[in-house]
């Protein structure tokens, strides 16, 4: 009798071959890293946000933007960015990454930003309320939509932030709002009208999006759009940029000194890497991750546009292919695979074996076809490649063997 197969186990592969300690690319996002000063890449967005940070601080102004670009371009960071000024300066920041449709639980979510910490004697008091009979206002007012008052609710939100000395409202992946009613937006973004209409001294309000939204969004609420006092549309990294990435990125994990700051990558490698990725800094990274951790497995010497091509070709076995899929988002592609039998499937489909939000798979889903793991379809569903399909039907066939 055969025994059953095992998952084999990899021990992680050692860079020390180039003088590394380990993979400097394996963080995508340096919002997350510390000494991000040290790494960051600066483009001419990141000055012009400083020059407001330092008007809203220096002269008490309050401040209206969006950030606007496709995934992977670096909309949260920036946010984050203004996150950690504010509350450097004591202020009162409040970042919400937009994980809903419903604009009762957005709006409730910004105003339990501004709560504190429960303590046992505040929920004693609170349930307590709520068994006399003592519903606020505000609850009142998302109850339900038909409740909802945008005027009134962005005169408390404004009523709220003026308590502090600086204040931000900051939105991330505002594109998730777009599966709500048209009516359901209409109270919101009138409701942030009012708001940015009236914010308080030292006050931030901006919002991220991609592209496609913010141009639905626009066209149904000229009003809101036209208070806005900036507009920062991201763009992609050049060369330039790709090869300080490199360099910042390298440098900060070297055990041995080297003459040239991007081994052990050639310039040929890295333009390259950057064509591929058109310039999107998360892919660049996702790219030089990969790309690294394969050539460290065979010693390649130096990691040339040769090697970055043999490395980056299509997989040889259904393993190597899902060994590839960014960590992130693995359980997606393994439900349309195995559940599926490669697709093609819709997103709502996919959500409901993964258990996660609709709008979140959604968005997921469309940057694997944006990275070439999965093809879509005329009708909006989601397939693997050709070339996966073949290794499913292989295995077919051995099994009916």
């Amino acid at each position: 009798m055969e025994r059953p197969s095992t998952l084999k186990v990899y021990s992680p592969p050692s860079y020390e071959v180039y003088g590394l300690a380990k993979n400097p690319f394996e963080q995508l996002a340096s919002e997350g890293i510390e000494d991000v000063e040290s790494i960051h890449v600066y483009q001419e967005v990141d000055m012009r946000l400083s020059m407001i940070i330092s008007e809203v601080i220096g002269n008490k102004s309050s401040i209206a933007f969006s950030i606007v670009g496709p995934l992977g371009m670096g909309k949260t960071q920036r946010l984050k960015t203004i996150y950690r000024a504010m509350l450097e300066q004591g202020g009162k920041p409040i970042y919400i990454k937009v994980d809903t449709n419903d604009i009762l639980k957005l709006t409730r979510d910004m105003f339990n930003g501004l709560k504190p910490p429960k303590t046992r004697t505040n929920i004693f008091f609170e349930n307590l309320s709520k068994k006399l009979g003592f519903i606020d206002r505000l609850e009142k007012m998302l109850s339900s939509t038909k409740e909802y008052k945008s005027r009134d609710i962005a005169e408390m939100l404004t009523k709220e932030l003026s308590k502090y000395p600086y204040s931000a409202l900051l939105l991330d992946e505002l594109e998730n709002m777009q599966t709500a009613s048209e009516q359901d937006k209409i109270l919101f973004f009138e409701m942030l009208r009012h708001f940015i209409s009236n914010m308080p001294p030292g006050c931030i309000f901006a919002f991220a999006c991609v592209p496609e939204a913010y141009e639905e969004y626009s066209k149904l609420f000229p009003a809101f759009f036209m208070r806005l006092h900036y507009e920062f549309k991201l763009r992609p990294m050049s060369l330039e940029e790709t090869f300080e990435l490199v360099k910042k990125r390298l440098n900060k994990v070297r055990i041995r000194d080297t003459d040239d700051p991007i081994y052990p990558f050639t310039e040929d490698a890295i333009r390259l890497i950057h064509e591929l990725a058109k310039g999107n800094p998360r892919q660049i990274l996702r790219l030089l991750h990969y790309v690294l951790s394969e050539a460290s497995k065979h010693k390649f010497d130096p990691i040339d546009d040769y090697v970055v091509t043999t490395i980056l070709e299509e997989p040889k076995s259904l393993e190597e292919y899902l060994t590839r899929i960014p960590k992130e988002y693995r359980d997606l592609v393994e439900v349309i695979v195995y559940k599926f039998n490669g697709g093609p499937v819709s997103y709502i489909q996919v959500a409901k074996e993964v258990k996660k939000p609709g709008v979140q798979v959604y968005e997921h889903l469309e940057e694997l076809i944006r990275l070439g793991f999965l093809v879509g379809d005329p009708k909006g569903n989601y397939k693997v490649p050709d070339y996966v399909r073949k290794f499913l039907e292989e295995q077919k066939e051995v099994k009916e063997k």
